[in-house]
């Protein structure tokens, strides 16, 4: 059976700063870089004060435009929640997927909520216990497992989690959301079979970014993307095969 090829979803999260503009020419680099699809972070209504730059809304015309946009593209458009407010709002937007934000693992309306849109659902596991994984998997066969810890250590990355979970989950495929300020650690989700991989990206400047430290520079996407490629194409099928022996071994 052909293998699945892994697909990269970039995160733009909140580092849009809340300005429209700016996010637009951020999705159209991660576009050029080579993803395969693009988030956006939506918090229910009250978070949007004003009271710092990412706290600004975008309005919902703009992920309209978005949407349209990335469709052109045949890019995968999802977004990320944690609320079931956010729902609601977005019912006239077509998005291809939505991810829940580990604050919102525990949340049983919202996935039941978004279980009824027919819909990808990503669930990010990063403040649940294996336990409480597959109890959340028995009940709801439909949703996708994403590991990731809340932790910028590379100490805390525990990636031997994905296995176990494929185990626990009767090898269901694990998604990987990088959340180390090293991103050394994506090469090696992507050797443990982890698809798609998420990470966040951020601008070159040196502006405050909510997801900051785990978040990859734009300039330098293109370059990851294919790094990380050649690592997927480095593993092969598995199966040891007779060949003959190269010519230039006798050279």
């Amino acid at each position: 059976m052909k293998k699945d090829m892994i697909k990269y979803y970039a995160e733009i999260g909140l580092n849009h700063l809340g300005d429209e503009e700016k996010c637009y020419k951020m999705i159209k680099s991660a576009v050029l870089a080579g993803v395969d699809g693009i988030t956006l972070q939506v918090w229910p209504k009250n978070y949007y004060d004003n009271s710092k730059p990412f706290r600004r809304e975008l309005s919902v015309n703009f992920y309209k435009k978005i949407s349209n946009y990335l469709k052109k593209k045949k890019i995968t458009f999802g977004i990320a929640l944690s609320e079931e407010e956010v729902v609601h709002r977005f019912k006239n937007i077509n998005v291809d997927f939505w991810k829940v934000l580990s604050f919102g693992f525990y949340n049983k309306n919202l996935i039941s909520l978004l279980l009824r849109k027919n819909k990808k659902i990503f669930l990010s596991t990063g403040v649940a216990s294996i336990k409480d994984i597959k109890k959340v998997s028995v009940k709801n066969r439909k949703l996708e497992f994403i590991h990731t810890t809340l932790s910028s250590k590379i100490s805390d990355a525990n990636l031997n989690a994905i296995n176990i979970m494929k185990n626990i989950l009767k090898n269901k495929k694990i998604s990987f959301s990088l959340h180390s300020k090293d991103d050394c650690v994506v090469a090696t989700s992507i050797a443990l079979g982890a698809n798609p991989i998420f990470f966040y990206v951020k601008n070159d400047n040196k502006k405050f970014y909510p997801d900051d430290a785990h978040a990859i520079r734009l300039s330098k996407l293109r370059k990851k993307i294919d790094f990380w490629k050649k690592i997927e194409i480095s593993l092969g099928t598995g199966i040891k095969k007779n060949l003959k022996i190269p010519k230039w071994v006798y050279a």
